[in-house]
């Protein structure tokens, strides 16, 4: 269980100097959700070491039961929790295409939202599984660009999910005369890649 605090205070510095004694924490040492009561400013606020903490049990929880051996390594870096987890099986830890990778990363999500109201970013990895796979994507991408600058015919992409479409925006903005557009509806949204003379 991830304890949440409570803090209240006349204005924000009282607020937060009184949040930060009382835990004895840095301000970077928790994640905070604000607002403003009728005459109270509010500061909810959790330690970023329980969070991994309960990443950790719940992690090992989850894992066990699939009958793996997991050991884990868990960072925070700008309030996003990046957990590498190191396993005897892998495969079965990543799933077909990494659904179960992702499926496992939806659920922590979401408990931990249930847990906390907080709105907490969890990326889980397994044996660099999405680092591979984001430098094969990256590369597909830059093979269709070239191709697009080659033959100066637009390309329509196959669907997929936003954190891509917003990587094929990233590559293809360090091209001179490429310019990307997303089209659709989730889930079946896609982006077009298209030469333009500057």
């Amino acid at each position: 269980m991830i304890n949440v605090y409570k803090f209240t205070g006349e204005n924000e510095e009282k607020c937060r100097l009184n949040c930060l004694d009382e835990l004895d924490v840095y301000n970077n040492e928790i994640l905070t959700y604000e607002y403003q009561e009728e005459n109270d400013y509010i500061i909810e606020a959790i330690k970023k070491e329980d969070v991994k903490e309960y990443i950790r049990q719940y992690l090992t929880e989850v894992t066990k039961s699939m009958g793996l051996d997991v050991k884990f390594e868990i960072n925070e870096d700008e309030d996003v929790f990046s957990v590498k987890m190191f396993s005897n099986n892998n495969p079965i830890l990543i799933g077909k295409d990494g659904r179960t990778l992702s499926s496992i990363q939806s659920i922590l999500r979401q408990t931990l939202s249930n847990q906390t109201k907080f709105n907490i970013k969890v990326n889980l990895d397994a044996s660099n599984y999405k680092a591979k796979k984001e430098r094969f994507f990256e590369r597909d991408i830059k093979g269709i660009i070239n191709e697009v600058i080659k033959t100066k015919d637009e390309v329509k992409l196959d669907p997929m999910n936003s954190y891509n479409r917003r990587l094929v925006h990233s590559i293809a903005s360090e091209y001179y005369n490429i310019e990307t557009e997303s089209f659709g509806e989730e889930p079946n949204r896609y982006v077009v890649i298209r030469y333009v003379e500057k």
